[in-house]
């Protein structure tokens, strides 16, 4: 399968993977570290990594071998990372349906996608679209703020820099697991994504030494509408989570976002 959003390594880009149904001790590896340890991120790397069997580069070259496909899914990007996980769980999980209870905009009504035994209105997995980036690939994300941060000396209250603009590269599970280690917090999770993938600041390459010094620094200063941007970017690529919703009620019809979380976590159960 095509990655949604390719792995850029140094100079290299990997473009698709074949993957393979898991073996049990694999489930058992993403059930413990989601279930028992809450590293969700770290789950997806060990459930994705052991049902790669092949990597494929965009100029042919292919890597096979367990241990550098593992260190190559943690430079996966996060979205193709839940993409490929969806894809080998429908494979084997026939019943690759997903309920969901969705409330009208409009008028509140109450809408319940499921199987009574009469009506069967459930959204499969393999009816979601994929959507893949085109070529010629891109790997960054640019966000002009609509309000300059300035940083400041605590002490003087002397302005150090001013920030009109930064850029992020597309998350991987590196930088998700890094930033999910001691933390609970959804919002500071990804804030702490955001940071990890933090590349330019006004045009300009950061440092390590910079994003710990300043990095969250910044991002708790953005506004959400500027971190929608990346968020935005992001999902327009792999499994397109929204399903049409017509309102029987008022007649209102709008994209609901479809839940797939819990399908991943559902098919990590023991067997």
């Amino acid at each position: 399968m095509n990655l949604p959003i390719p792995i850029f390594r140094n100079e290299k880009i990997y473009t698709s993977v074949d993957i393979q149904k898991p073996r049990t001790g694999i489930i058992a590896k993403a059930y413990d570290a989601a279930i028992y340890k809450g590293l969700n991120f770290k789950a997806l790397l060990e459930f994705v990594a052991g049902c790669i069997e092949t990597i494929y580069s965009q100029d042919g070259e292919s890597e096979s071998n367990s241990d550098k496909i593992k260190r190559l899914c943690g430079m996966m990007p996060s979205i193709s990372a839940e993409t490929v996980a969806l894809k080998v769980m429908s494979m084997i999980n026939e019943n690759d349906y997903i309920e969901g209870v969705y409330f009208c905009p409009r008028c509140g009504e109450k809408i319940v996608t499921g199987n009574d035994g009469i009506t069967d209105n459930r959204d499969k997995i393999d009816d979601l679209e994929i959507i893949n980036m085109d070529s010629p690939f891109e790997n960054y994300i640019f966000v002009q703020l609509s309000e300059s941060i300035k940083i400041k000396n605590q002490k003087t209250g002397e302005i150090i820099e001013q920030i009109d603009n930064f850029e992020v590269r597309y998350p991987v599970l590196n930088d998700c697991m890094n930033a999910e280690e001691g933390q609970r917090n959804d919002v500071t999770i990804a804030l702490r994504i955001f940071c990890n993938a933090l590349q330019k600041i006004n045009g300009i390459d950061v440092t390590g030494k910079w994003k710990g010094t300043y990095g969250m620094l910044v991002m708790n200063k953005v506004y959400p509408k500027d971190l929608a941007i990346i968020s935005k970017a992001i999902n327009n690529y792999g499994i397109q989570k929204t399903k049409e919703r017509t309102c029987m009620e008022c007649g209102k019809i709008w994209n609901a976002p479809v839940n797939t979380s819990n399908f991943f976590v559902s098919g990590l159960q023991p067997m």
